[in-house]
């Protein structure tokens, strides 16, 4: 079923003007609180995740990494711009736009696939921000999300998740809650969630973005595979209609077609 590749999508952030990391615990749902106002919001805008720092004036817009789904030795959350002891060599996980996915660098500038079957292995030592010089606008990138209303069968577009606060009409509402995101139609009673995908940043020999759970054609449509996310590697890859595993790659995804989407036409791929 399509459901089988949904996943959980979580965050911490750095805040620029403070130098200070936000764990994902930090990161909590806004409430009512008076005694204790939460100043820190994480929401999407127009398809983006924006976390921002709403006590400063102008708002102060935080950096945010999203988590590998790894785990180290001691069983801590990787996140981009952790720092690993890794084999007595340290590295750094970097996002790599080629392959979608999370990288391993080394300080002596090779870089080599991670994955969770190191995680015996490897030690997070710290991240790139607090125990180094990395400049946070150089490591900033588009976190692009759609979102599928399993309900209404309605898959909505980046440009069509708005910020509520500026456009009272939308009835969609994205947050982070303990750095998780969130994605729900609050007109419904009770509001549904909706189940987020992210933005590869590839794109099909159209020009067309393409999205977690799309489904992509070559050989003149004879040859079809989904868009999936393996959390094993960190990357997104390609999943054929017999079950085979293919390493995604931007250069490959510009001679693919987008047909369509796991959701909106599920007879595209097999039905488990």
């Amino acid at each position: 079923m399509a459901d089988e590749y949904t996943r959980e999508w979580k965050f911490r952030a750095w805040d620029p003007a403070e130098k200070k990391m936000y764990s994902p615990e930090q990161l909590e749902e806004p409430d009512a609180d008076e005694n204790a106002p939460k100043t820190i919001y994480g929401k999407i805008v127009d398809g983006d995740l924006k976390i921002m720092d709403m006590k400063h004036n102008p708002p102060v817009e935080f950096l945010p990494m999203q988590c590998t789904n790894w785990y180290d030795n001691e069983q801590y959350e990787v996140y981009e711009g952790d720092i690993l002891e890794l084999d007595d060599k340290y590295c750094q996980v970097i996002w790599d736009e080629e392959t979608s996915g999370f990288m391993l660098l080394y300080n002596d500038g090779s870089v080599e696939q991670g994955g969770e079957y190191l995680s015996d292995a490897m030690h997070i030592a710290g991240n790139i921000f607090e125990n180094g010089d990395a400049d946070p606008e150089d490591r900033r990138r588009t976190l692009r999300f759609r979102a599928w209303d399993p309900d209404a069968k309605i898959m909505y577009q980046p440009e069509e998740l708005k910020d509520p606060e500026e456009d009272m009409m939308m009835s969609i509402y994205a947050y982070l809650s303990f750095g998780a995101l969130y994605i729900y139609d609050i007109k419904n009673d009770p509001p549904m969630e909706l189940i987020p995908m992210q933005d590869t940043g590839w794109k099909d020999l159209n020009g067309k973005e393409i999205f977690e759970g799309d489904v992509i054609a070559t050989n003149n449509g004879e040859d079809v595979a989904q868009v999936i996310w393996s959390a094993e590697i960190g990357q997104f890859i390609y999943m054929s209609n017999d079950g085979t595993l293919i390493p995604g790659a931007g250069s490959t995804a510009a001679q693919t077609e987008v047909v369509g989407n796991i959701y909106e036409n599920p007879k595209l791929v097999p039905q488990i």
